[in-house]
């Protein structure tokens, strides 16, 4: 295996990059993190965003919860204390949006920066706080409120009636707002804000543009996250992002905007992440709907700014995001479409990822459904607005990252996509483990970003 690629922009990223990322990224990790998120993070995090919802009113958050529990000193701590941080954050993110949209000073903007990442992280971390109370009484992972078969149909059967407008308005760019760029901690970054597209539930998004340090970029690639992944808010998550940057192959310049539900366009009431799989069936189509459509705008505006080839790339929730902006691109014009893609821990069907999948059988997800009145072939009737068609692009630029024993987006979907668009063997790289280990996999093997950089930047010259 060649050598891994540098350890750039914190200390997770250090650690997995480095040699004792080696023993922790083994077959044992994937069912220790997995359990992890399942049992500890996602009900903290459920509690979490009960406080915030409630104000500080103790009442409020035990009503937001599914089942009755005492309150003692250490929980009523723990809403107080998650509603103060919350408040701050919420100020230092002001005055950094005023700042960001006046196109401050840089050391003004990197200045804020400092304070509004730290007073994120700082009301992120709240949730730990709960842990006593849930290791007492445990919490739900997800506040569920499935939609009906019904009323998806009323908010999507337009799109399911006309394959070509599933996405549209991907070639709209206007309004876009980008920031001046600054350097913070030794990354230079800027910000753009863009106009929310249809069914996201609010008016406008974030991302952020990371460049290398000095500026010169083969290509730019617009990196989709996962669900829950939250970048802007949190210190020492780890980024596989990071790996565009390094100079081997042509440095990317890297868009990773917040998908609807996450980060700044948390939903009111609920953890980031966790209304899309609250409303079942439609909350997934609503998130495809807005962010595939975003995505192909960012595309088009970063073509027209940096005049150089765009591709798009994604892990587990932001692997699907970009396999279907990969289909509806066959809809958008030519700046919209990207030029490569990079698909980390993917799967063709969403309906296998709800049957099968762990993470969504581990949460509760399908049994919800299913009480909901769903059923796998009802769902299969909307397939078409959660799982990718053809490719707009030749496979020989789409590259994959598939864990052997990936038991969230499963293998064989994985597999089955592959043999679909054809994509050639040599794109397809199988890392032996499971879902997050494969996703922390381009942190040691740099081998699918070299690859994806030649398919990227062959675009040059027509190929």
């Amino acid at each position: 295996m060649p050598a891994p690629l540098s350890s750039p922009d914190n200390a997770i990223n250090r650690l997995l990059g480095g040699p004792l990322g080696a023993l922790i990224l083994k077959p044992w990790y994937d069912p220790v993190a997995l359990q992890a998120i399942l049992r500890v993070l996602m009900p903290t995090s459920r509690a979490w965003a009960a406080a915030n919802d409630s104000n500080g009113d103790v009442q409020a958050f035990l009503t937001s919860l599914s089942k009755p529990r005492s309150v003692g000193l250490g929980l009523i701590r723990a809403i107080s204390e998650t509603v103060l941080r919350r408040q701050a954050y919420l100020e230092a993110e002001r005055a950094w949006e005023q700042a960001a949209l006046v196109l401050a000073p840089a050391a003004e903007l990197a200045a804020l920066e400092h304070q509004r990442i730290g007073a994120a992280d700082h009301w992120m971390r709240t949730r730990a706080m709960f842990l006593g109370s849930h290791l007492l009484n445990p919490y739900a992972q997800v506040k569920f409120k499935i939609e009906s078969e019904a009323q998806v149909e009323l908010h999507h059967g337009i799109r399911l009636a006309n394959p070509s407008q599933l996405f549209p308005g991907a070639d709209e760019i206007e309004g876009m707002h980008a920031s001046v760029s600054c350097n913070v901690d030794g990354r230079h970054l800027s910000w753009v804000r863009f106009p929310a597209a249809a069914h996201s539930g609010d008016t406008h998004g974030w991302a952020r543009i990371e460049e290398p340090r000095d500026g010169q970029v083969q290509g730019v690639v617009v990196f989709c996250h996962g669900i829950m992944i939250e970048r802007e808010h949190w210190l020492n998550l780890y980024d596989q992002a990071q790996v565009f940057l390094e100079p081997e192959g042509g440095a990317l310049a890297v868009i990773s905007p917040e998908g609807p539900g996450h980060g700044r366009r948390m939903t009111p009431g609920f953890y980031g992440g966790e209304s899309v799989l609250a409303r079942g069936v439609g909350g997934l189509a609503d998130y495809f709907a807005a962010h595939v459509v975003e995505v192909g705008r960012l595309i088009a505006w970063a073509r027209k700014t940096y005049g150089k080839p765009v591709a798009v790339a994604g892990v587990s929730l932001g692997a699907l995001t970009a396999q279907l902006v990969v289909s509806a691109a066959n809809h958008w014009p030519k700046e919209s479409q990207p030029d490569a893609a990079l698909l980390l821990t993917t799967n063709d069907s969403l309906v296998d990822v709800t049957y099968n999948g762990s993470l969504a059988t581990g949460t509760g997800f399908t049994s919800a459904l299913s009480q909901a009145g769903w059923t796998r072939e009802r769902m299969e009737r909307f397939c078409s607005l959660v799982e990718p068609a053809e490719a707009a692009m030749p496979p020989e630029r789409i590259i994959c990252v598939l864990g052997t024993d990936d038991t969230v987006t499963p293998y064989r979907g994985g597999q089955r996509l592959v043999q679909r668009w054809a994509i050639p063997e040599a794109n397809v790289f199988h890392w032996p483990g499971g879902h997050f280990t494969t996703a922390f996999s381009v942190l040691r093997d740099p081998r699918p970003v070299h690859r994806f950089k030649a398919a990227l930047t062959a675009t040059n010259s027509g190929i």
